[in-house]
């Protein structure tokens, strides 16, 4: 008598590879760093992506593994961060938003991303705020001087033309040089300002330095053409870093065609609002 070994049918193996191929999410989060001793994890300190982890993986019941697009440092907030992460598995669209974060922490929007896509890698670029203001923990109070912030923005426009900003940046282990800025906009009034930049990339500490010195110039404490000077130097850095808790991460950059949220994001209907800077 003949043995037949047996067989599989092709759909059912097709079927069986479809539900355990890998699929990637995004996330876009929200928080106030005031919460967290920054975004990257660390033992026996409360941070953003252990928060974002171990709540997800309260709801899937499984571990994941939760890659920010930045880095942000303890005291730095975010109103625009993006996360990403793999399962072998579909995810049903209410279970992450479901997911129980803690006081600070909003995630607003999670989408089905690209199988290539990554957080940090996939980016083209990245927005951030820094405030000046006195009487709110989510800026930098400059005391009882009246800042020139003409005088800063002098100093802002000496940056034009340079081929990189090296000399922002603080010391980092393998840290390639700061690109030029893409943009950037001062807006002052009598009580406040505000600087917003956009780069491709940003380096370690290199927003928090740049504002530093900007208000050491705008209180004449600098001359506007050192900034340029410094930023054509090599670490370390020798300017003014502003403290943390004036910085937010405002948004990620993505190519349209890899954008997770552009059409597929799922807003989190009716979430706590984390405390938010504006």
């Amino acid at each position: 008598m003949a043995w037949r070994l047996p067989t599989v049918s092709p759909f059912r193996a097709e079927r069986e590879e479809a539900a355990t191929e890998r699929r990637v999410y995004a996330v876009r989060l929200a928080y106030d760093g005031g919460a967290f001793r920054g975004w990257q994890r660390q033992p026996g300190l409360p941070t953003v992506q252990q928060a974002v982890e171990d709540a997800l993986a309260a709801v899937l019941a499984e571990r994941v593994q939760v890659h920010g697009a930045a880095r942000t440092d303890a005291g730095v907030h975010a109103e625009g961060q993006v996360a990403s992460f793999g399962l072998r598995r579909a995810l049903p669209a209410g279970d992450a938003l479901a997911t129980r974060l803690p006081e600070g922490l909003r995630m607003e929007a999670v989408a089905p991303a690209r199988p290539s896509f990554h957080a940090r890698a996939s980016a083209t670029g990245k927005r951030y705020r820094y405030r000046f203001a006195a009487g709110t923990p989510l800026a930098w109070d400059l005391g009882p001087g009246r800042p020139d912030w003409d005088r800063a923005r002098a100093a802002l426009e000496g940056l034009r033309g340079l081929p990189h900003l090296a000399g922002l940046a603080s010391p980092a282990r393998g840290s390639r040089p700061a690109p030029p800025l893409d943009e950037w906009t001062l807006e002052a009034g009598s009580e406040s300002a505000a600087l917003i930049v956009r780069a491709p990339a940003f380096r370690k500490h290199e927003v928090r330095n740049l504002a530093g010195h900007l208000a050491a110039v705008a209180l004449g404490l600098a001359a506007p053409e050192s900034l340029a000077r410094l930023a054509r130097g090599l670490r370390p850095w020798h300017g003014a870093t502003a403290p943390p808790h004036g910085l937010t991460l405002l948004e990620v950059l993505y190519p349209p065609e890899l954008d997770p949220f552009l059409s597929a994001a799922l807003p989190a209907p009716g979430a706590a609002p984390a405390r938010q800077p504006r």
